[in-house]
């Protein structure tokens, strides 16, 4: 048997991480979480790998992540030593290759079931947590206003159109539903309309498939698929600069905040959700502008930026009061009540977070099942952290109500969470009765 040979380079960037090999493989256990792989590792499996060993895909993905991360820089996995091959096909780089053709690329690598399973192991890129250069779709082209032709117009309305009927089924049952068929229509119908789309004159289709491809991020970061839903996001950042909107641009932008804030990244989420502040101005429409001030208060919230996280909450309402349709508030009011009660939550206001919550709840529209459900939950675990059980668990009831009706990842995390966190309380009658009834629904 052939005797394996040190890895003297993983060996020297473990000394430039000043990492021992335990804090090294609970770091590589961390990245793997993102990704949704549990994995256990502990200084004997990073002995092993000094000696020369070299664990399986996506281990070597998660490696090298984990040390970009700690050193500050990008590290691949060819500089660790590791030399896995990875089915993951490469970003192709802005100056090689054009927003519709890098969007192909994508979607033919997420339609590939071969591929898409790769890339949906792959670790969310902290290094990709950054903002992008803003053209406004200047760059290389005649800066005067391209006419719209009718067969463009039309087009850009068909997307549109069905970016609201897929949006409309996503938040009803959740971003595992229907995601791949939005993958093929962007595929088929949308690629071949941009490709085909003359470069002076698409300005429009662009826009309408910047705000498709978001919605295809978003669904995939609904489903834990976070390195996928990044490559969505910037394959969408990319389009939206094609076609000189500031506003989906921005929009972009506050999604890979959420995604961010959510994994724990709490600086870039607010990084991200101020170049998000920033690219808007006051462009964007009211709900636009709220949404996007909120998530800057949340992310600055995380990191205790009081002032800055009031701020931006009380410029968010003032947008809402603006607006001139109180039918299409609903929904508005409902995600900035939501914004407002997970801000609250980090300034360690309780009370008035939980008047936030109840808020969302009163103004959240029927059909939109999985942002209710989010907010039930925070809602549930913030009664149950107050010491509320009773209350905590009649509020949890109504969470199930739900629960067999969508597919969502990220409600699943919440389900399972909050499950775990009853379980300390099962020999209260009312939490074990709530423990039963979802252990039923979970099937």
């Amino acid at each position: 048997m052939r005797k394996n040979t040190p890895n003297e380079a993983l060996r020297a960037l473990l000394g430039e991480a000043r990492w021992t090999g335990h804090s090294f493989a609970l770091a590589v256990n961390r990245v793997a979480l993102e990704a949704g792989v549990v994995l256990r590792y502990d200084r004997t499996a990073v002995a092993h790998w000094l000696s020369g060993s070299r664990p399986r895909p996506p281990v070597p993905e998660f490696v090298a992540q984990a040390l970009s991360r700690r050193l500050g820089r990008p590290v691949s996995v060819a500089d660790t030593g590791l030399r896995a091959a990875s089915a993951c096909p490469a970003e192709p780089a802005a100056d090689k290759a054009s927003a519709a053709s890098a969007l192909l690329q994508l979607i033919t690598a997420d339609l590939d079931p071969a591929c898409r399973s790769a890339l949906c192991r792959q670790p969310f890129r902290v290094e990709w947590a950054a903002t992008p250069a803003w053209t406004g779709g200047r760059a290389g082209r005649d800066p005067r206003p391209a006419r719209v032709c009718a067969v463009e117009r039309e087009t850009a309305e068909a997307i549109s159109a069905m970016r609201r009927a897929f949006a409309t089924a996503d938040q009803a049952f959740g971003g595992g539903h229907a995601r791949l068929a939005l993958a093929a229509y962007l595929a088929t119908d949308v690629t071949t309309w941009l490709l085909a789309c003359p470069e002076d004159n698409h300005r429009t289709l662009f826009g309408a498939t910047a705000a498709l491809t978001h919605l295809t991020g978003f669904m995939c970061f609904d489903n834990l698929h976070h390195n996928l839903a990044q490559r969505y996001y910037r394959a969408a950042l990319r389009l939206a600069d094609e076609a000189g909107d500031a506003t989906a641009h921005a929009l972009v932008l506050r999604g890979m905040s959420v995604q961010a804030w959510f994994l724990g990244h709490y600086r870039q989420a607010a990084c991200l959700a101020d170049a998000a502040v920033d690219r808007v101005g006051g462009r964007a429409a009211p709900g636009a502008r709220a949404a996007i001030l909120g998530q800057a208060a949340v992310a600055h919230a995380a990191l205790s930026h009081r002032g800055t996280a009031l701020s931006r909450l009380a410029e968010a309402e003032g947008c809402l009061d603006e607006a001139e349709e109180p039918p299409a508030q609903r929904t508005d009011r409902a995600d900035l009540a939501h914004l407002t009660g997970q801000a609250l939550v980090f300034l360690r206001a309780s009370h008035r977070a939980e008047t936030a919550l109840r808020d969302s709840l009163r103004h959240r529209p029927e059909a939109e099942r999985r942002s209710r459900m989010l907010t039930i939950h925070h809602l549930a675990d913030l009664q149950l952290r107050q010491g509320r059980l009773e209350q905590s668990c009649a509020t949890w009831h109504r969470f199930l109500d739900d629960y067999p009706r969508i597919h969502s990842a990220r409600v699943d995390l919440a389900f399972r969470t909050f499950r775990r966190k009853l379980s300390a309380h099962r020999d209260n009658t009312t939490a074990r009765d709530a423990l039963h009834r979802a252990a039923r629904v979970a099937g």
